[in-house]
């Protein structure tokens, strides 16, 4: 019983964390997070600037995003973001109160294949692509649209080129930045998206419900983001995509 007691005392201190210097898992979406381009990470910097006005240091971990959300949700770290909201997502994890972005999200594909759709049956003809942990693909398949599911967002694009997938829906931003990123000129400018947007979203940061002390941090990030919008220091940092 003894050493039963002591075990749970030790599994709550690790998952106790120290209010200012937190751990927050992301993964790769350029411009807004980047493991792997420098200044590809707009909103990691508005993180970073919004906690510090709080005083509470940040440090980042790179995995695939799925992992990055079950890290999260198991206790392992702080939070993770961008994230949409979901209804499962609402039972997992806690919320930030305003959204760190809102992004519009739209179909890539190759300018010469003939890609049009209207409403989403028109999408049952086409081969369409998805990343694991992605809202947007999961959307799809519950509207009856078969996705081909893949764990790295960059294989979405060599899936198209190969004409393996016909296309692919991402962030506007998120698309143009990595298509770029991935490929010289001349291949980039075989892409190309369609103007009818699939959703527009909030963004948002997602907290851990099995750390004992997160309200706290919570709390304390949304008093800092509130501070950089209202600074103006949000709104410089955002113009940097556009």
């Amino acid at each position: 019983m003894k050493r039963f007691a002591i075990s749970c005392l030790i599994l709550m201190c690790l998952n106790s964390i120290k209010a200012n210097d937190i751990t927050i898992d992301i993964g790769d979406w350029e411009p807004f997070t980047s493991s792997r381009v420098k200044n590809a990470n707009i909103t990691e910097k508005l993180v970073i600037e919004a906690f510090k006005l709080v005083k509470i240091k940040v440090n980042f971990k790179y995995y695939p995003w799925k992992r990055s959300l079950v890290n999260v949700k198991k206790g392992e770290s702080v939070a993770t973001f961008p994230w949409m909201k979901s209804k499962e997502r609402d039972k997992q994890f806690y919320y930030s109160e305003q959204p760190v972005l809102k992004e519009k999200t739209v179909f890539f594909h190759l300018k010469y294949s003939g890609f049009k759709w209207n409403n989403y049956n028109d999408l049952k003809k086409y081969r369409i692509g998805g990343t694991i942990g992605y809202l947007q693909a999961e959307d799809l398949q519950k509207r009856g649209i078969k996705v081909q599911m893949v764990g790295i967002e960059d294989l979405n694009y060599k899936k198209i080129l190969a004409g393996r997938i016909d296309a692919y829906p991402t962030s506007y931003f998120v698309g143009y930045y990595q298509i770029n990123m991935l490929y010289g000129k001349q291949k980039a400018s075989l892409f190309t998206h369609h103007p009818k947007p699939v959703m527009t979203s909030d963004y948002y940061m997602l907290f851990s419900k099995k750390i004992p002390n997160i309200k706290g941090i919570i709390e304390k990030f949304n008093d800092g983001l509130k501070k950089l919008k209202k600074s103006g220091r949000y709104d410089e940092l955002i113009k940097i995509k556009r």
